[in-house]
């Protein structure tokens, strides 16, 4: 199976993009001030484009491998035998813990780098992160983080579907 993996870091607080108003009437968007954030991990299966994500805190190495294992049990699941991903040269990709996991996990594991400074060359780029920051945050807000966590899920389930129901 191979799997497209990138990361994109969601805040409370409304991006502001275009919107349509006349002159000198901009949309006001109230909010708190709040500067929560979360951190979404997606993997999208190709070609077929169906998705697996998780939400965290925080982008780190901890966190990359329990994604990784998630999606272990969904390959096991499926019965494949191998899954291969391609993610770029984020720090927590390149670090030593993270090393030292894929060396052990070499069985059912291939890892594959992007070129640095190209996120052109990943999908997830383009037709996921920009797209959940244009359809689901921009111009809102989100009293409660949560809320802005359940919006994100239905977006992503309606707009590229899920695999990882059975996990």
């Amino acid at each position: 199976m191979l799997v497209f993996e990138d990361e994109t870091t969601i805040t409370q607080k409304p991006c502001i993009r275009k919107s349509m108003s006349f002159e000198g009437q901009q949309q006001r968007i109230e909010h708190n001030g709040s500067r929560k954030k979360f951190s979404a991990y997606i993997s999208m299966s190709w070609p077929d484009q169906r998705l697996m994500y998780d939400f965290y805190d925080k982008m780190n190495s901890t966190n990359t491998i329990d994604h990784l294992e998630k999606l272990r049990k969904h390959v096991m699941n499926i019965r494949w035998k191998r899954l291969i991903v391609i993610w770029d040269h984020a720090s927590f990709h390149v670090s030593k813990m993270l090393y030292h996991y894929i060396k052990t996990q070499k069985h059912w594991l291939t890892i594959i780098y992007l070129p640095k400074k190209a996120p052109y060359l990943n999908p997830n780029e383009r037709e996921v992160n920009q797209q959940i920051k244009s359809c689901v945050c921009a111009n809102r807000f989100y009293e409660h983080i949560e809320d802005q966590k359940t919006a994100v899920s239905e977006f992503l389930d309606n707009r590229f579907g899920i695999w990882n129901n059975d996990i």
